[in-house]
């Protein structure tokens, strides 16, 4: 899956330059191409956390409810975690 998204980012990279190239850019133009990059790397970079597994709940260990891993306290039965 990080492969794929990678590959649609610099597919979307390449046609954005070419685009740049042949009709030429301004300072708006120069912002949005910036933008478009920003997001794309963005998007690689939630791509690969996400296969790391970084972005999974936890457990209460009192109810075993699911929770954020970073939560002070559950949310289902207020048991500190």
């Amino acid at each position: 899956m990080t492969s794929g998204v990678a590959g649609l980012v610099l597919l979307g990279f390449a046609a954005v330059v070419l685009l740049a190239l042949g009709v030429g850019l301004d300072t708006g133009s120069f912002v949005i191409a910036g933008f478009i990059f920003a997001f794309g790397a963005l998007a690689i970079a939630v791509t690969r956390k996400a296969r790391a597994g970084g972005i999974a709940p936890g457990r209460c260990a009192a109810c075993e409810g699911l929770i954020s891993p970073n939560a002070p306290y559950c949310k289902h039965c207020g048991a500190p975690t």
